[in-house]
């Protein structure tokens, strides 16, 4: 599992930078695009809920605002993963529970927000920001009620909201990314944790 994430890593950062230099072409942005959806599924795989707080539910990916107030601030599509990825750079030795989230900006593209639960500053200081893909345009939220007769996809831009305005997990994402005159879209499924007893 650790080789098969560094090899993701490995793929969608060095494609980045091919993609920004003189080789840029359509398989390395292809390369790119895969690259960084193996390095989030792999997030996800390996996000578990027994790392999550009881606060967060019992999802392995969960909604999450890093400054605390609900009112004031974005919440992100998160995860929690035992062991911190290569791909973040650490400004001393890399601490375990470190909790990331995905951020989107329409203009930079894809980031990741990531910091240690074990760090003093968790509930106090902004997390470190990384960037995963400056050719990131779009994220869709994927929905499906399986207790409709007939469930059908609900495609949205902005996550659904209950009514006290805590937003819904949706079932799986949808990454656009766009290279000049290329796009690439990539469907990720996110984990859930289903009720009822596991089958041994």
């Amino acid at each position: 599992m650790g080789a098969f994430i560094m090899t993701a890593i490995t793929t969608f950062i060095f494609s980045m930078a091919e993609l920004w230099g003189a080789g840029s072409n359509e398989r390395l942005f292809e390369k790119h695009a895969r690259g960084v959806s193996r390095f989030l599924e792999s997030g996800f795989l390996k996000a578990s809920a027994r790392y999550s707080t009881e606060a967060e539910g019992s999802s392995p990916v969960f909604w999450m605002n890093w400054e605390g107030d609900d009112s004031r601030n974005e919440e992100f599509l998160s995860f929690e993963l035992e062991r911190s990825p290569g791909a973040l750079i650490w400004p001393e030795d890399p601490l375990p529970h470190v909790v990331c989230s995905l951020q989107f900006d329409e203009d930079e593209g894809l980031f990741l927000l990531w910091r240690s639960r074990l760090e003093e500053v968790f509930d106090e200081d902004p997390p470190r920001r990384t960037l995963i893909s400056p050719f990131v345009r779009e994220i869709r939220y994927h929905y499906i009620n399986y207790e409709e007769e007939n469930p059908e996809w609900e495609i949205e831009t902005t996550p659904l909201q209950e009514a006290d305005q805590t937003y819904i997990l949706p079932e799986r994402i949808e990454i656009l990314f766009v290279f000049k005159t290329e796009e690439i879209r990539r469907q990720l499924i996110l984990p859930k944790i289903m009720e009822g007893t596991p089958i041994l």
